[in-house]
C-alpha cells in the first residue's frame, strides 16, 4: 500500500513538472511575438521629437532619434525703479542614440517594466542667448542718459555639442496592444558652459562683469530629461 501511494505521488509530480515544461515552453514561444520595430514620439523637457527603436533581444533595445526645444520669451521686469526689456532663447536640438536594458524581465512584478539606458547625443544647437534694454531715462549723477545712449547687454552661454546620458524608465517589454506608453528620467552631460557678456555704448564697461558671470554658469552642466513615449509597433 504504501508503495502504491508512493508511485502515486511520483506520477503526480511527472505530470505537475511536464504542465511547467509546457507552460515555460508556450511563455517562450508567446515571446518570440513580440513586436520588435517601433516609432515611437516623445514629450521631454528636452524638447519634442521622434525615434526608431529596434528590440532584437526581450532585454536590450536599441534608440536613433532626434529632439527639437525651441523656447523664446520676452519680459519687462523693473531694475532700480528702471522699467528693463529682457529677451531670452533658448535652443536644444539633438540626434542621439540609445542602449536600453531591461534587467529584471523575467520578474513577475512592476521590477520587469524597469529599464537603464545609456547613450549619447549630437547637439547641434545647445545654448541660450538673453538682451537686456534700459527703457526711460537713466541719471549719472545729474547728467541723464536715454536707453538709446545707454546701449544693450548681450549675454550667451554655450554647451558642448557632444554629450553623454544615462538615465532610467518604465516601459512594458511585451505590451498587448499596438500602442504603448513609456517613462524615462535621467540627464545629458553637457559639459562646462562658454559664456560671454557684451555691452554697448555705455554699457561696455558691463564687459567686467563677463569673468564672474562665467563663474556663476559653471555649475549648469546637466540637461536633466523627463519623457513620456508614445510607442507603436510597426510588427
Amino acid at each position: 500500500m504504501k508503495r502504491r501511494f508512493t508511485i502515486l505521488i511520483c506520477a503526480v509530480l511527472m505530470l505537475v513538472g511536464v504542465r511547467v515544461n509546457a507552460q515555460t515552453d508556450s511563455t517562450a514561444v508567446d515571446s518570440t511575438k513580440r513586436s520588435i520595430y517601433y516609432i515611437s514620439a516623445h514629450a521631454a523637457t528636452q524638447g519634442l521629437g521622434l525615434e526608431f527603436k529596434y528590440s532584437p533581444l526581450a532585454k536590450f533595445n536599441f534608440r536613433a532619434g532626434f529632439s527639437i526645444l525651441p523656447l523664446k520669451t520676452d519680459g519687462v521686469y523693473s531694475i532700480k525703479a528702471n522699467s528693463t526689456d529682457i529677451n531670452l532663447k533658448a535652443e536644444f536640438s539633438n540626434a542621439h542614440l540609445m542602449a536600453d536594458w531591461h534587467p529584471f524581465l523575467d520578474k513577475q512584478n512592476f521590477a520587469s517594466k524597469l529599464i537603464l539606458t545609456a547613450g549619447a547625443a549630437y547637439f547641434w544647437q545647445a545654448k541660450g542667448d538673453a538682451i537686456i534694454t534700459y527703457n526711460g531715462t537713466s541719471y549719472y549723477g545729474e547728467i541723464p542718459v536715454t536707453s538709446e545712449d545707454l546701449g544693450e547687454l548681450y549675454g550667451s552661454v554655450k554647451w558642448n555639442k557632444v554629450a553623454p546620458y544615462a538615465g532610467f524608465g518604465f516601459e512594458n517589454a511585451f505590451p498587448k496592444h499596438k500602442f504603448n506608453l513609456g517613462f524615462a528620467l535621467g540627464a545629458y552631460y553637457m559639459g562646462k558652459p562658454d559664456v560671454t557678456l557684451t555691452g554697448t555704448k555705455l554699457l561696455t564697461k558691463s564687459n567686467q562683469n563677463e569673468e564672474q558671470l562665467r563663474k556663476n554658469m559653471s555649475g549648469y552642466r546637466f540637461l536633466p530629461v523627463l519623457q513620456i513615449n508614445f510607442n507603436y509597433s510597426l510588427n
